[in-house]
């Protein structure tokens, strides 16, 4: 903790935390509009404002376990957006980047949603899981592989998204299920994702 950082009562964490977590679902709406072509100019002046203040937050003693779990968790989610707006700036700069490509993955979810009445119409529930959800529980298991001291380079959203998802409609079948839910575990010193299925 840096010199003369007083540790903040739970109340007023959980406070900033909320307030935190509002302002990094708006600056990720400011920069793929950004990238989009909507607006001209990234948000740098707002990315260093929230990235400081995060910078703080995580430097605050905090003696709440699921306080600092969520901090922790907003802290690994603020650094996955921080690398790929500037993987997606530098291909930008280096004439690489296309918007389609980015809309596309952007109308991903539509996509998925028409897969889902596909398998809905062959017998099978659909089940939506959103992006939402896969980023929380991607965030989740990310502090969850740093705990274990496992890898997580290259560990990408989009890779564990698309890797959940592919499983959806097996899980499905072979549990004969209505829906699945996704969570972190730990099992034998190792993160991992455990599928729960729902009858």
């Amino acid at each position: 903790m840096s010199p003369g950082v007083v540790p903040q009562s739970q109340e007023k964490l959980q406070e900033e935390l909320d307030a935190m977590e509002q302002s990094i679902s708006e600056l990720q709406v400011v920069y793929e509009k950004f990238f989009l072509g909507i607006d001209r100019r990234p948000p740098d002046r707002e990315r260093k404002r929230i990235s400081d203040r995060m910078r703080v937050l995580k430097a605050t003693q905090v003696k709440n376990t699921a306080l600092k779990f969520r901090l922790h968790t907003m802290f690994a989610k603020l650094i996955s957006f921080e690398r790929m707006w500037d993987r997606t700036l530098r291909e930008m700069e280096e004439g690489t980047y296309r918007r389609d490509v980015f809309k596309a993955k952007l109308h991903g979810k539509k996509k998925e949603a028409g897969k889902g009445k596909e398998v809905a119409a062959a017998g099978s529930p659909a089940v939506h899981l959103s992006d939402e959800k896969l980023r929380k529980l991607y965030d989740t298991y990310l502090v969850a592989r740093q705990r274990t001291g496992e890898p997580v380079a290259g560990l990408t959203f989009d890779s564990v998204a698309t890797r959940i998802r592919a499983q959806v409609p097996e899980l499905l079948a072979r549990h004969k299920a209505k829906n699945i839910e996704f969570k972190v575990v730990i099992k034998g010193g190792k993160a991992v994702l455990k599928a729960v299925p729902l009858t």
